[in-house]
């Protein structure tokens, strides 16, 4: 069992979430915060935040959870801190950075930390290998680009003269370990200007390449300059240094003094990241690719961090807990790939197989706020009067003011304790919250059938109810037609085998549902027809207990027939 810290634990309710789902994910993640504040515990709203809920938050002065679509796992999350080798630095240290990290690959950027590309120890083999070419951008051969200051940097040398030290340059270098007269021959000093001179104690030498006005004499192994060759070397403009290393260390520094973003860097073939782009999108190319590393940019190029490839075997960075629902057709975009640490409901069980134990907390209530409520009492926490007031909103939201066939004798003693330390009466509140604007009245046909949409899967058929609360179901048969249209649109596009509507009026408990999908399943229905697709249900308030088991029964008919 991991037991490593997570960065984050989520604390979430079902898709298209309610009041209740809300609350109950609010509070608890809460508690757990004072019970365990080494974690961070963070509830989110799955979905658009019901008006209702909005107003419970608003009405208690709480901000309400983050809106989130999906829980997937991003690159944002995986971000390390990147060790960087900034531009202007030597090819020469930045090898020695890549052997300092004990890493293959290390990102380049600009001054401004834009992303340049990858530096590989493998990539500089090859150059070094490529024995033969004679490219300034090659590790072999005698054409070099860089600049004085970073030539004495590399050599660690000791500049005698030094003109343009900054400039960089294309440069030709040559090992002057001939006679002074065949140092014309050897060395095309007519046809080249910048030319660099390794030579060591040879003032023959020395003299023959200020005569030559070459661009840089280097005299190794700390070998003495004349007095009167820097004198002349400073009037004709050449640069002379003096390094304690011998011509051949020198000879292969050389090449290493280039800035490291003329070197050659994987840039093109390197599989570059976003913040927001999912794991699961790239995982694969990621395991594919010989990589170790990968950069991860902003849209304006800038490096952010890196993602590593061992990271993809090591467990998830966040954990989930979720509260009332553990269906997986229930589950936020993404929560399956987080692994579930707890669960808190009290619907029926169709969830998972978890690989580890978990923490399960179920009953038979009518809300899962009561079960939040418990925990605190039981832990021995006392809810502050606003988390107190959420509680007892999401309560009487989901037991429809105690008068739900689901409300148990529990939720009756915690709406009591909950009254007390908020200092509203659960009447009043409900009271509050059912004048906000109705869902038939105010929103789109899809938005009333998704708002409160649970799906649900039954052997090899899938069907999903929805359910919205209203005082006046001649509502619902003035927008039936719409509703209707767009019901069977979601039927056909998601293979559903039928999709229900249950509008319920609390005050008069009684129900009407809009159905739509397979004529089984409607001719099965033991409920009064009102008009074709509509059913009176009397006394019908709870979708969870008394409609479901219904249409599971109707499902499970069918499928012996």
């Amino acid at each position: 069992m991991n037991t490593e810290r997570p960065k984050r634990v989520f604390v979430s309710g079902h898709r298209n979430p309610d009041t209740d789902s809300i609350a109950s994910a609010y509070a608890l993640a809460a508690l757990r915060g004072l019970r365990d504040p080494g974690t961070r515990y963070v509830p989110i709203c799955p979905g658009v935040l019901p008006e209702r809920a909005d107003f419970l938050f608003r009405r208690f002065g709480v901000e309400p959870p983050a809106v989130h679509h999906d829980v997937f796992l991003r690159m944002r999350d995986l971000l390390e801190p990147a060790t960087a080798i900034v531009e202007g630095t030597t090819l020469f240290a930045a090898v020695e950075t890549l052997r300092r990290e004990r890493a293959a690959r290390l990102p380049v950027v600009s001054a401004t930390g834009k992303y340049l590309g990858m530096l590989s120890a493998a990539t500089l083999l090859s150059q070094l290998l490529n024995i033969g070419n004679d490219n300034a951008e090659d590790l072999t051969g005698r054409h070099i680009f860089s600049s004085l200051a970073l030539i004495r940097d590399v050599l660690e040398a000791e500049a005698e003269t030094l003109a343009r030290a900054d400039a960089l340059e294309d440069f030709d270098v040559y090992v002057a370990a001939m006679r002074p007269e065949s140092f014309a021959v050897h060395v095309p000093v007519a046809e080249r200007k910048n030319l660099v001179i390794i030579v060591g104690d040879r003032p023959e030498i020395h003299r023959c390449a200020l005569e030559h006005a070459v661009r840089l004499l280097i005299v190794t192994g700390t070998s003495p300059v004349a007095p009167e060759i820097l004198s002349a070397a400073r009037e004709r403009g050449v640069s002379v240094m003096r390094t304690r290393l011998d011509s051949a260390t020198v000879a292969r520094r050389l090449k290493f003094s280039m800035p490291v973003e003329r070197a050659p860097l994987a840039a093109e073939e390197t599989l570059a990241l976003a913040p927001d782009d999912r794991l699961r999108d790239f995982r694969k190319k990621m395991l594919r690719d010989a990589s170790d590393l990968f950069p991860v940019t902003d849209a304006a190029g800038t490096l952010l961090g890196v993602v590593r490839k061992k990271q993809l075997s090591e467990p998830p960075p966040h954990r989930m807990i979720l509260v009332d629902h553990n269906e997986p057709t229930q589950y936020l975009p993404g929560a399956d790939e987080l692994p579930v640490v707890e669960v808190v409901d009290h619907h029926r069980i169709g969830m998972f197989t978890s690989e580890t134990p978990i923490r399960f907390t179920g009953d038979v209530v009518g809300s899962t706020c009561t079960l939040v409520a418990r925990e605190f009492f039981a832990q021995g926490e006392m809810p502050t009067p606003a988390l107190a007031g959420l509680l007892l909103g999401g309560l009487v939201s989901d037991t429809l003011m105690l008068k739900s066939p689901t409300t148990a004798p529990l939720d009756r003693e915690i709406c009591a304790k909950l009254e007390k330390l908020c200092g509203v009466s659960a009447e009043t509140l409900m009271a509050e919250m059912t004048r906000i604007d109705s869902a038939l009245t105010t929103k789109s046909a899809n938005a009333v059938i998704s708002g409160d949409r649970k799906d649900y899967t039954e052997g090899d058929v899938k069907f999903a109810l929805a359910q919205v609360e209203e005082t006046e179901l001649e509502l619902l048969r003035a927008r039936k037609r719409e509703l209707s249209a767009q019901m069977r649109f979601r039927v056909e596009v998601e293979n559903l085998l039928f999709f229900g509507l249950l509008v319920t009026d609390a005050i008069h408990e009684i129900s009407e549902l809009l159905i739509v999908g397979d004529d089984d399943v409607l001719r099965a229905l033991p409920y009064e027809k009102l008009e074709d697709n509509l059913y009176a249900l009397p006394g019908v308030l709870s979708r969870k207990k008394q409609l479901l088991p219904q249409m599971l029964s109707i499902c499970a008919a069918l499928r012996r027939e």
